[in-house]
């Protein structure tokens, strides 16, 4: 199983990874008119935890980031903080498979949600024994698709948008300040599953500048759907909509064609897949590099079942899931996210000599202290 991926490839991840199901939302809503602002700014604090992950990287060339925690703060509280860290990963994991259930019983309403699940989780599980490559191979099949309707979806409602709804300008910016932060948990800062997958990249040196243009385009989407939605909607209908994006391309109608929101459907579903994908394998491979196994493999299935046995009884409808669940969620991903990486960069800077000695072969090390006393 082969486990070596390019930059190019993480970049493409990283963009399917923050439009995701937040595309459908609009997780700054609660700023009103405001919300596009909130949105950039919650783009500058995605971007300061991507600067982290990949300056961290960038220091310790293929090692993992539960290691240099380790070797940076001490065995006990380095394990402390990636066992944290990694329930975190797994509760975002949770969320998205919610997320797509939700999604897909706005077509299927008819179906349980059980089978949805299992359909899922088993899809999910057959990605992930064809190893990271396949899967990052499935984001570059995927991605011109997402573009080209990309594309079309933002220009289509554009005959229905009201830019007026937009103003004035930091009206309500007493309200911002709880949705830049939201909009931070959700999805920007969720960028950071990425740190577990960096060590496998294999010319991140060359290659990072790609994973940050794509961060930057998928930030240039994310504000660009904010600032339709409120066009279109409203600031008062975007904060009552559950899926407000969903329910401006039922708006649309293109002469006698109707329900075109099914063609989008299916860039949502696919976006949310992917990013529920990469979580499902940050689980892995924090649990990996947590218990020193050789493998996932053996893995996939057990945390599937117990993603999905967990989903069924933590998140028991979904209007729980959008009106409790998701709205109460970043209060606990958002300050881990955010602090996590930081805490990381903060103690390998301070113990870099340190670190990088343990990190050296025991060989290299003797043939290092005989040429300083040479």
């Amino acid at each position: 199983m082969e486990n070596r991926i390019s930059s190019q490839q993480v970049a493409f991840l990283t963009f399917l990874l923050l439009l995701g199901s937040a595309f459908v939302f609009v997780p700054e809503s609660s700023a009103g008119r405001n919300a596009w602002v909130s949105s950039i700014l919650s783009a500058l604090i995605g971007f300061f935890a991507l600067a982290i992950i990949l300056r961290l990287q960038l220091m310790f060339p293929g090692v993992s980031i539960f290691k240099i925690a380790e070797l940076s703060l001490g065995l006990v509280p380095g394990k402390i903080l990636n066992s944290i860290y990694l329930f975190i990963v797994w509760v975002v994991a949770l969320l998205y498979l919610a997320d797509i259930i939700s999604l897909l019983r706005q077509l299927f309403p008819l179906l349980p949600a059980y089978s949805l699940r299992v359909i899922i989780i088993l899809t999910a599980a057959y990605c992930l024994y064809k190893g990271v490559t396949s899967i990052a191979y499935l984001a570059e099949l995927v991605l011109g698709f997402i573009v080209f309707f990309l594309v079309i979806g933002f220009l289509s409602p554009l005959s229905l948008a009201d830019f007026s709804n937009l103003q004035p300008v930091l009206s309500e910016w007493y309200a911002m300040a709880g949705a830049v932060l939201y909009g931070a948990a959700w999805p920007y800062l969720e960028i950071t599953v990425f740190a577990l997958l960096l060590p496998m990249v294999n010319d991140l040196e060359k290659g990072y500048p790609k994973i940050v243009t794509w961060f930057m385009i998928a930030a240039v989407v994310l504000i660009l759907r904010t600032v339709l939605v409120l066009a279109v909607l409203g600031p008062e209908l975007t904060l009552a909509y559950a899926f407000p994006f969903y329910k401006v391309f039922r708006l649309v109608e293109v002469q006698n064609f109707q329900r075109i929101e099914l063609f989008f459907f299916a860039m949502w579903f696919t976006t949310s897949f992917i990013a529920g994908l990469v979580y499902y394998l940050g689980v892995l491979l924090g649990l990996k590099e947590l218990f020193g196994l050789k493998n996932y493999r053996s893995l996939i299935l057990p945390v599937g079942l117990f993603i999905l046995t967990m989903s069924i009884y933590t998140l028991r409808s979904d209007l729980y899931f959008v009106r409790v669940v998701s709205t109460n969620a970043p209060f606990i991903t958002l300050p881990v996210n955010l602090l996590y990486p930081t805490i990381v960069l903060l103690a390998a800077v301070l113990s870099n000599n340190k670190v990088r000695d343990k990190l050296l072969p025991p060989s290299n090390t003797a043939e290092q202290s005989m040429q300083l006393q040479e």
